[in-house]
C-alpha cells in the first residue's frame, strides 16, 4: 500500500473511533454515541431518550448498577441532553433516569437550556466509579446511582432514578454531619452577595427560575427540607 493510501485509511479509522467513544474536552462530559439499533425518542432537538444499550449497561454494572439492585435495567432510560457550560459553550451531556420521568426530565433541561442556565458538566456517575463524593466534587450533574442516603440505611431516590443532582458543588448537601462535597463549603452561605464562591450567581434558591421549572414538572427540592438542606437535589 502506498504511503498516501495508508494515511487515508488511518485517518478514516481515527474518525470512526472518535465518533463512537465518550469524549472529554476541557473537563466536559459529552454523551457517547449509542448503537443505531436502539430506538431513539426525541423530545426536542438535542434532547432524546432511549432504552439502555449493551455498552451503557456494561459501563454501569458493578458501579451505579450494583449486584442485587432492586430495580431492573428495563426501568431505566438513557438521556442525551444539550446544555450550556460555564464558559458559555454548548455541550451534549448524558444521564440515566427512571423511565417514568424520562420525558419530564428532558423538558426540564430544555427549559434550563432556553434560559441559558449554566451547567459545568453532565456525565454518568460511573465515570467516577459511582463515587458520589467524587462526582459532586467535580460539580457533575447526574441522576441514577444505586446507593443509600449518606449516613443512613435508607435507599436514596437516586437508586430508583427518580432524583437529579444539579451543579452539586455550588449547591451542596448540608447536614449535621457536615457538607458534601467538601469543596462546596464556600457555598454554604446562600446569600449571593456575601457568598465568596466563584460561581455564586449559579446557585439555586427557593423561588428562582431553576426552582420554578423543576416544580412545574412535579419535582420537590431538597433545599426546602427542614432537618437538612440538599440544595443540589430535586426528586419526584
Amino acid at each position: 500500500m502506498s504511503s498516501k493510501g495508508w494515511l487515508s485509511k488511518a485517518l478514516t479509522l481515527a474518525v470512526v473511533c472518535t465518533g463512537v467513544s465518550l469524549v472529554f474536552s476541557a473537563g466536559v462530559c459529552r454523551a457517547k454515541t449509542m448503537k443505531k439499533s436502539t430506538k431513539v425518542h426525541k423530545v426536542h432537538e438535542g434532547f432524546t431518550y432511549q432504552k439502555l444499550d449493551k455498552d451503557t449497561i456494561q459501563r454501569m454494572k458493578g458501579k451505579s448498577y450494583k449486584k442485587g439492585a432492586r430495580i431492573s435495567l428495563s426501568q431505566l432510560r438513557y438521556l442525551k441532553i444539550r446544555y450550556i457550560d460555564f464558559e458559555g459553550n454548548e455541550q451534549e451531556g448524558e444521564m440515566v433516569v427512571n423511565k417514568k420521568i424520562a420525558k419530564s426530565t428532558l423538558k426540564i433541561f430544555y427549559e434550563l437550556y432556553q434560559i441559558k442556565y449554566p451547567i459545568e458538566r453532565m456525565c454518568l456517575v460511573d465515570e467516577y466509579d459511582a463515587d458520589d463524593e467524587a462526582s459532586m466534587a467535580a460539580n457533575n450533574t447526574s441522576a441514577f446511582n444505586y446507593r443509600k442516603i449518606a449516613n443512613s440505611n435508607k435507599m436514596s431516590k437516586h437508586s430508583q432514578g427518580l432524583a437529579i443532582d444539579i451543579n452539586p458543588q455550588i449547591n451542596p448537601y448540608i447536614t449535621s454531619y457536615g457538607i458534601a462535597p467538601k469543596n462546596g463549603k464556600v457555598y454554604k452561605n446562600r446569600e449571593v452577595k456575601s457568598c465568596q464562591g466563584k460561581y455564586r450567581n449559579y446557585m439555586i434558591h427557593h423561588g428562582d427560575k431553576v426552582y420554578r421549572i423543576f416544580r412545574k414538572y412535579g419535582f420537590r427540592w431538597g433545599g426546602d427540607w427542614k432537618h437538612s438542606k440538599d440544595y443540589q437535589h430535586f426528586e419526584r
